[in-house]
């Protein structure tokens, strides 16, 4: 008996309206994602000054829930010296400009009532120059008083690679690993410690769900030991607060070091080799070659749950290598989308947004299609966004990227055995096809450019993104098409 894939159930209306927020309760259920990553003064602009603000996220609430997510990681919104927010000087603060706590209080409680968690950016590798620690450190060794800030970095007498001249105090020096506005801390000082528990206790009482870590492996450099010491710490820290909070870090390195760190008992590692334009997920697409993906993930064995990814704020957007190919695009979702793990979406790439050189380039503003809420681009980005057609319009378009997405996260969240499965890869004997078996059911993605028919030897329930038809144990794919069987009885 042929059966076609059940779009009508799991796909959105034709006006591209979103499904309805997916209720769970925070207390008893584990986290499973996705997750919506937003640079906040990129995202909304609620009050027409040009930045986006915590209000306009809050008010585009309705838009996130309609993907399907779970969660919310906000980039820093603390004050901050730069446009980006990675260079902190209050911690326990939300920027005047994007509307302070109040304003972040609403969206918290915004986000909540529509079942989506909240995870902040915790910036613990440094903070930025002109944070009133570092300031006071300073003014103290210049005049050469005693000030128990000056054991809150890593100051010296020796100017050593990646050291830099202390302002006033001359023989001084500081270690600021990214640059020299962003001064290192010094993570042993138990002072800093203790502020360090402050800060979390700060954001988890006031309804925060977890954080995402920045630079965990610049912690203490390239000492993998003592990072995980800490990450081991940090996680005992913020479990004495929330014993269900969510931690996910940032460790731009192997796969072998990210198995260490997991050492530490921290939930998620982002897969920094599956993600980015070089990565493999991008890679397998380009060179149709969905078999090999496949066994790359089966043959991931973290001790944690995976963070998956395609790109994130650091990254040149993958609608560029995908050559702007919706095609391409969905098969390149449906790999991270229908992968174990939790898979985070950086803001726009649900719609096909484009943006690669300088960082700023990278943080575009999100294209709602309309004047209300469109931010201006930051300040230093030197490319125009390519993407003509924006949310409003690919609302109204089925076939559009966004409803797309839709879709997929549709297929995903209604097969819970995805996130925390244990899959094992299927070699149908076709280069293209990338075909994980997770028990109760089989993702198959065609990432070719033909379609493709392949002997499965089963029968089930068909949900698929892309056209596909399962008929006799034989199910047929289009090009770049996606499916998810669940097996029968």
């Amino acid at each position: 008996m042929k059966k076609l894939c059940a779009a009508a159930a799991l796909c959105l209306a034709a006006l591209g309206l979103g499904p309805a927020p997916l209720a769970f309760s925070q207390e008893k259920m584990p986290f499973v994602g996705p997750v919506y990553e937003i640079f906040p003064g990129s995202f909304a602009d609620s009050d027409a000054d040009g930045l986006g603000d915590l209000m306009g996220v809050a008010e585009k609430a309705d838009y996130i829930a309609s993907l399907g997510v779970r969660a919310v990681w906000l980039t820093p919104f603390y004050p901050a010296q730069s446009y980006h927010g990675y260079d902190v000087v209050d911690y326990c603060a939300a920027k005047a400009q994007m509307g302070g706590l109040e304003a972040f209080d609403a969206l918290v409680s915004a986000l909540h009532a529509r079942g989506i968690s909240v995870l902040c950016d915790l910036v613990l590798n440094h903070t930025g120059s002109e944070h009133p620690w570092f300031l006071e450190a300073c003014r103290a060794l210049s005049s050469g008083e005693e000030s128990p800030y000056t054991d809150y970095y890593v100051f010296s007498k020796t100017k050593e690679p990646k050291m830099h001249d202390v302002p006033g105090a001359p023989g001084w020096y500081y270690l600021g690993e990214f640059t020299y506005t962003m001064p290192d801390l010094n993570l042993d000082s138990a002072a800093v410690r203790e502020e360090i528990e402050r800060i979390v206790r700060f954001w988890l009482e006031r309804g925060v769900d977890g954080f995402r870590l920045d630079a965990i492996t610049y912690y203490y450099g390239g000492d993998t030991v003592r990072n995980t010491e800490f990450l081991t710490w940090l996680m005992e820290t913020i479990r004495g607060v929330r014993k269900d909070a969510y931690v996910v870090g940032e460790a731009w390195t192997d796969d072998a070091t990210i198995s260490r760190l997991y050492e530490s008992g921290i939930d998620s590692l982002f897969h920094f080799s599956l993600a980015d334009t070089g990565g493999e997920i991008i890679g397998a697409v380009r060179n149709q070659n969905g078999a090999r993906l496949a066994r790359l993930i089966a043959g991931t064995d973290f001790a944690g749950t995976d963070a998956v990814f395609l790109t994130n704020h650091d990254m040149a957007r993958s609608a560029g290598m995908l050559t702007s190919n919706p095609q391409k695009m969905r098969a390149a979702a449906a790999a991270y989308l229908l992968s174990p793990g939790i898979p985070f979406i950086y803001y726009g790439e649900e719609i096909g947004m484009t943006g690669s050189g300088r960082d700023e380039n990278k943080r575009l503003p999100m294209v709602w299609g309309e004047a209300a809420y469109t931010c201006n681009p930051p300040e230093m980005a030197d490319q125009k966004q390519k993407l003509q057609k924006g949310v409003m319009d690919q609302e109204e378009d089925p076939d559009s990227v966004l409803n797309m997405y839709r879709r997929l996260l549709t297929i995903r969240n209604a097969h819970p055995e995805i996130p925390s499965g244990r899959p094992v890869a299927l070699d149908l004997g076709v280069k293209a096809i990338f075909a994980l078996d997770y028990g109760r059911s089989i993702a198959i993605i065609n990432m070719g450019k033909t379609s493709v028919t392949v002997a499965i030897g089963m029968e089930g329930t068909l949900d698929c993104e892309g056209g596909a038809a399962l008929e006799n144990g034989r199910l047929t794919l289009e090009p770049w098409a996606a499916a998810v069987i669940t097996k029968a009885d």
